[in-house]
């Protein structure tokens, strides 16, 4: 059986073979200096990009991702879940304090929020502090006081709702800060969520599925009969495309698609948010069968749930140009969340979307990152709503209450 540790040390022995230092293979790869470090202690793999880009650098021939690859090799079927060696509450411990230690505060030491990119500097965002937010919800102790920093970001609302970094309808950010913001206190009504969320929305957002699937997830819980929550379900079975007779996800629905693929980040998405209506007590077979379709799709799926990369072009009110934003999804957190409480998925699927989740988690930090080595905010709430996911829906016996006498 190929471990981390073996893959550690067989590229110490290619960097070493090569003569460069571990600050010269950094550099070239794009990664820092502790990412390499990590790779050779076989503290973690590297991802399936980062093998390739060093395997490539060394001219090794695809060794370096064959060994790889074959270190994250999914347990055998009925096998246990993947781990990290220690506890899942010691993981989201270790978050919890991690997180609490990038909080951004101003100069009279109040708490602010937190940045984008956790390692570098800069202000804090709206988006990201939302995030925040929410994986401290998610994460369950009260590592910091979060009251000052909801009503930092409560106070930031426009006519538009929430906009993050750019104006104009930001249907994203609006949907991330509501849901933040309900989940967290009382600070925010149902109906003023909904009503900011209304407003955030336009014509453009109902081409695009990861907009509507995230103004959807937020929109059931705050008002599963809601007219909006209705209209962002039908809406979102619109957008899907018919692949060879399945109607799947896509990256997006506009006329005269070149070439158009399902998207596994995208059919996860829409699968957690209309699961998340059906919780509600909502029993619409139309909702039930793309569930069905969509889970069976993501089961059967055969390539890696690899993170990816999308660009949305938003409209800007009065402006010529509308504003780019790129935006990346952790497609095995969505993929893990999609199949955690679907009946009868096999453990081996489940195992192999786990591994890619723990592929990107950097052990040292307890944080999650992105395949640069950046540490987005966004990766980490993404890691641990969807292990807290998993570990409800496939708890041991031991941890069930007892059945009652009869």
């Amino acid at each position: 059986m190929v471990t981390a540790e073996d893959v550690g040390a067989e590229l110490r022995r290619l960097r070493k073979a090569a003569g460069q230092t571990q600050a010269d293979v950094a550099r070239i790869v794009g990664v820092s200096r502790a990412n390499l470090t990590q790779w050779e202690t076989g503290r973690y793999l590297p991802s399936v990009e980062n093998a390739r880009l060093l395997d490539d650098h060394f001219r090794a021939a695809n060794a370096l991702v064959d060994l790889a690859e074959a270190a994250r090799s999914p347990a055998p079927a009925g096998g246990a879940v993947v781990s990290t060696g220690g506890s899942l509450l010691e993981v989201f411990r270790l978050a919890g304090h991690s997180l609490a230690g990038h909080l951004i505060r101003d100069e009279n030491g109040r708490a602010a929020g937190w940045r984008h990119n956790l390692q570098q500097r800069g202000e804090q965002t709206t988006l990201a502090t939302a995030y925040g937010i929410s994986a401290m919800v998610v994460l369950g102790e009260p590592y910091i006081d979060l009251h000052t920093v909801v009503e930092e970001l409560y106070a930031k609302r426009t006519d538009f709702g929430w906009q993050g970094r750019s104006a104009g309808r930001r249907p994203e950010a609006t949907a991330a800060v509501v849901d933040a913001l309900f989940r967290a206190s009382t600070i925010l009504s149902a109906e003023e969520g909904l009503e900011h969320l209304q407003h955030s929305l336009d014509d453009y957002s109902r081409t695009r599925p990861f907009l509507l699937a995230t103004a959807l997830r937020t929109s059931a819980r705050l008002g599963p009969d809601a007219p909006l929550t209705r209209a962002l379900t039908d809406d979102l079975l619109a957008v899907r495309l018919d692949f060879d007779g399945v109607p799947l996800w896509g990256e997006k629905k506009e006329p005269r698609l070149v070439a158009p693929e399902p998207s596994a980040a995208h059919t996860a998405r829409a699968v957690v948010a209309l699961r998340e209506l059906l919780r509600t007590g909502e029993d619409r077979a139309d909702v039930r069968e793309a569930v069905e379709v969509g889970t069976q799709w993501l089961v059967e799926r055969a390539h890696p749930d690899d993170g990816v990369s999308e660009d949305l072009a938003l409209p800007q009110p009065g402006a010529r140009h509308a504003v780019r934003v790129n935006i990346k999804h952790f497609t095995a957190a969505w993929v893990v969340q999609a199949l955690a409480e679907a009946p009868q998925v096999p453990m081996i699927r489940l195992n192999r979307a786990l591994s890619s989740l723990w592929e990107r988690y950097e052990a040292s930090l307890g944080l999650w990152a992105w395949g640069s080595g950046d540490l987005p905010i966004w990766m980490t709430l993404d890691a641990v709503t969807a292990l807290r996911s998993a570990a409800l829906a496939f708890a041991a016996p031991p941890f069930l209450p007892p059945p009652a006498a009869e």
